[in-house]
């Protein structure tokens, strides 16, 4: 990392274990141990004291004092207190990051920053990052999800943006060949993340096309934004130091030459230059009221694609008195008006060095550095992250995980310190209620069947899911992973590796569609406890909760409820050693959950809904207004039956009426 350069090396010696010696009086031990307790003590009092030193105010964000920001709604964030210690600065939390290797980056993933966190439950985030991308460049935005925001997987998912930090991938170039592997992979990078916003055709990346989308798309969906952080995918930038640099105020502090910012949006960080060896596309930081005076001054200015370069350029050909005559030419002797047009000339930060081209060494790359374009090899963005020792930024707090931790430290299992910190941190409303996840296979057969609707399906049911306040969770690898076995079987291993992070799993087979949105998964459990019977006896034993429909011989496995208990996992389990339905047409692992579940001991744990079509499984034909999923299963390809569903999803949800006939 960094700090092992020569320049950044610590004086500090390591202290030198000694022996204690053989025999070692009473007394001193009993002195010792009591000075320790009373050190422990003051510790303590330290960490659970609040800070009121000028530092920690300098910490506090300041947007009061500017009036380019865009304030949050009143009562729209909520803030946690969390313990801070007064030596530490104001940071986000650390999430974990398993592409470390060895014990000092295991001890740093062992250990969570916490401050004051502010849950933002509005539209307005002081941070966008931009991450411009073709499609086929799936393993470098996998590694920048890791990265720069913590996101390993998708167990927990990211399902709203509710810190002060959003970020999105921007796909341009078109999408990638169908009907191909490459193509399935993307689309379920699609369906497991939603963070990918696919540009129309002859979009391409510049600085004016980045600008016109967050000023216009991002209005329209009531996203507002404080500074715009844009990279291309092969640019590596230490984003936790450019946002401590802006939260700050000052950019390049430590410099010979540091600018201060005061925290004011009408700004401009970039490399203004067209040379051969940077493109200013490549990175570049813009606040929101610098963007909207580069797009109201596209035509004056007669930009090119480079569009805040020109606007530099511009400003630089006229000088202040310059815009201050022109202004005076135009507005007369309102002098106000001539003012408030030089007032709105943006503050231009000119970066010469802190935005570095690659030069194939980590070596070159010192910690002062932002940026460093160029960096091709994924190898080389993973060395360059560890070198800067990056921390993670936070841009959403994971949804309540039940999760409960049966070791007392176990370098493979870090989800305990995230559910110790569930009951603080959750956004979920439902906090009285049990955490759900909605889950669904993401993984596309190389028959390419359900390639058109896979995507769309997927959008249906996490629509549903965020708002009802429910997990959704796609999942492909475990389909992708089968050996030996029908690939379906990948739905049990997705489900015994989601289970444990919640209370209960809703499965449901990419072709179901959800065609009534109106009700939650929380209020179909109670519906279910109060028609069993025995509400006591369901809470007690009731852990699987399927159908099986009218006329068919067994369960019908495209979508079933499952609870996180020991007798769960266990059946699970004993379903994935029925090898005889490893193969076995047509029911392969619906098989083997039917054969296990008519063994007498587990009976007692399953809510069987025979004959029944209408409670979550309703196939077309039997489709009644109202219904609540409809599970279309041809034997051929469901994937025009499934479109056609999708369609008719819609069309409910604006009020209209969709009978059995609109779905088959």
């Amino acid at each position: 990392m960094a700090s092992d350069l020569p320049q950044f090396k610590s004086e500090t010696t390591t202290a030198t274990r000694r022996s204690l010696p053989p025999r070692l009086n009473k007394r001193i031990l009993v002195t010792l141990a009591v000075s320790g307790i009373f050190f422990l003590l003051y510790l303590n009092a330290r960490v659970t004291t609040p800070s009121s030193s000028p530092a920690s105010q300098d910490n506090q964000p300041q947007q009061a004092n500017d009036p380019n920001l865009v304030p949050p709604t009143p009562n729209d964030n909520v803030i946690i207190p969390l313990p801070h210690d007064e030596d530490e600065d104001d940071q986000d939390t650390t999430v974990p990051d398993l592409l470390s290797d060895g014990d000092e980056e295991q001890q740093e993933e062992d250990s969570i920053h916490t401050s004051n966190e502010v849950i933002n439950t509005s539209n307005h985030y002081k941070y966008l990052v931009v991450i411009a991308s073709t499609a086929d460049q799936m393993t470098r935005r996998q590694l920048i999800r890791e990265r720069y925001f913590g996101l390993r997987d998708n167990l927990l998912p990211c399902m709203r943006f509710n810190a002060d930090t959003m970020y999105t991938f921007w796909i341009h170039g078109g999408s990638v060949t169908p009907r191909t592997a490459e193509r399935r992979r993307y689309e379920a990078e699609k369906m497991e993340w939603n963070d990918l916003e696919e540009l129309p055709a002859g979009i391409s990346f510049t600085q004016a096309s980045v600008l016109e989308w967050a000023e216009t798309t991002l209005v329209d969906r009531g996203i507002s934004y404080d500074y715009l952080i844009v990279q291309d995918i092969h640019t590596f930038i230490h984003i936790a130091g450019i946002r401590q640099e802006l939260e700050h105020g000052v950019i390049s502090e430590d410099s010979e030459s540091p600018v201060a910012v005061d925290h004011t949006t009408n700004m401009v960080w970039a490399q203004f230059t067209n040379s051969d060896q940077v493109d200013d596309s490549q990175v570049f930081v813009v606040g929101a009221a610098a963007a909207r005076v580069a797009l109201e001054k596209r035509n004056e200015i007669q930009s090119s694609s480079h569009l805040l370069t020109d606007l530099y350029h511009y400003y630089q050909s006229n000088e202040v008195d310059q815009v201050k005559n022109d202004a005076a030419v135009e507005f007369g002797e309102d002098e106000g008006e001539a003012e408030v047009q030089v007032q709105t000339m943006p503050l231009f930060i000119p970066e010469t060095q802190r935005f570095m081209r690659w030069e194939n060494n980590v070596e070159s790359v010192h910690e002062d550095h932002a940026a460093v374009t160029h960096v091709y090899q994924d190898t080389e963005f993973i060395d360059l992250a560890r070198w800067m020792s990056l921390e993670p930024v936070r841009v959403c707090y994971p949804p309540k995980s039940a999760y409960k931790p049966t070791l007392q430290q176990s370098p493979m299992d870090d989800d305990e310190e995230m559910s110790l910190s569930q009951d603080d941190l959750s956004t979920n409303t439902n906090k009285d209620k049990p955490s759900i996840a909605l889950m669904t296979s993401s993984f596309i057969y190389d028959d390419n069947c359900m390639e058109p609707s896979a995507t769309k399906a997927a959008l249906n049911k996490r629509k549903y899911a965020e708002r009802h306040g429910h997990s959704f969770v796609a999942r492909s690898t475990e389909f992708a992973q089968q050996r030996g076995r029908k690939t379906v079987w990948g739905k049990v291993d997705a489900v015994e590796k989601v289970l444990p992070k919640y209370d209960w799993v809703f499965w449901m087979d990419m072709d179901a569609v959800i065609m009534n949105q109106e009700h939650s998964l929380f209020e179909l459990l109670d519906e279910l406890r109060t028609r069993y019977g025995d509400v006591q006896a369901f809470d007690e034993h009731v852990d699987l909760i399927t159908a099986k429909p009218r006329g068919d011989p067994m369960l019908n496995a495209g979508v079933f409820f499952l609870r996180n208990t020991e007798w769960s996992r266990q059946f699970l389990r004993q379903v994935q050693q029925v090898t005889e339905w490893y193969n076995k047409r047509p029911a392969y692992e619906q098989g083997a959950m039917w054969q296990i579940m008519l063994k007498p001991e587990n009976q007692p744990h399953i809510y069987l809904l025979e004959n029944d079509d209408h409670t979550f499984n309703t196939f077309p034909k039997r489709y009644q207004p109202g219904d609540f999923i409809v599970h279309f299963a041809p034997d051929k390809c469901p994937n025009a039956l499934t479109l056609q569903g999708l369609a008719a999803a819609e069309r409910i949800q604006v009020g209209q009426t969709v009978t059995a006939a609109d779905l088959m």
